[in-house]
């Protein structure tokens, strides 16, 4: 996968069924650390509410090595679940999902709170403004001085980004390349130095 998309910035949704209400958030989860600072910050900022129930995918749509949730005191499989599967089914990566909830004495059930959960998460997201994030590569370019400004041309049409210049016994770059484009970026560079451009693709 190339590129996905991730919220662009933090969306809320509101809904009220059977008295309780319902909070939704959806907001940016580049990783796990950040996914739980902005489930505490949501906490902090409801003090009183009964449940912050909360599922994130810190990596890319789909992908459940980098995934949690969690029921928050409501019944086992009624809250987290249904609304880390909303999660997974949308097309957004690097997401967190925040539901607070204020019980309106009237309990739902079960199925009732499984649907209200997953809902919320549902409404959030049709709310949530995204953007395209560009999947990359870390590379490094080991080359001779006479080339740097060439190389740097190259890697500015390719749109990579550079991280690190050193001025070594040779030229090292330490940069980032979009992954849909690394076997072009190769063999620009390779054509660009004839041989004497070192391009290397490190793993992540």
């Amino acid at each position: 996968m190339s590129s996905f998309l991730i919220p662009a910035t933090t969306a809320c949704c509101e809904q009220t069924i059977k008295n309780s209400q319902f909070i939704g958030f959806i907001a940016p989860a580049p990783s796990a650390e950040a996914a739980h600072e902005f489930i505490a910050k949501i906490k902090l900022q409801y003090p009183d509410a009964r449940h912050v129930c909360w599922a994130f995918i810190a990596g890319k749509p789909k992908q459940t090595t980098l995934v949690s949730c969690s029921d928050d005191g409501e019944p086992a499989g009624t809250a987290g679940k249904p609304m880390l599967n909303v999660l997974l089914h949308s097309e957004l990566g690097e997401v967190v999902a925040v539901v607070v909830r204020y019980f309106g004495g009237i309990k739902l059930g079960t199925g009732g709170l499984a649907r209200a959960y997953s809902s919320s998460v549902t409404r959030t997201i049709q709310q949530t403004p995204t953007c395209l994030k560009i999947a990359m590569q870390a590379l490094q370019i080991t080359a001779p001085y006479a080339l740097e400004d060439a190389v740097r041309r190259c890697l500015t049409d390719w749109k990579c980004q550079i991280l690190k210049v050193e001025y070594l016994p040779e030229l090292q770059i330490n940069g980032l390349c979009p992954i849909s484009v690394q076997t072009q970026v190769q063999q620009a560079l390779g054509e660009l130095g004839r041989g004497q451009v070192l391009v290397e693709f490190l793993s992540e």
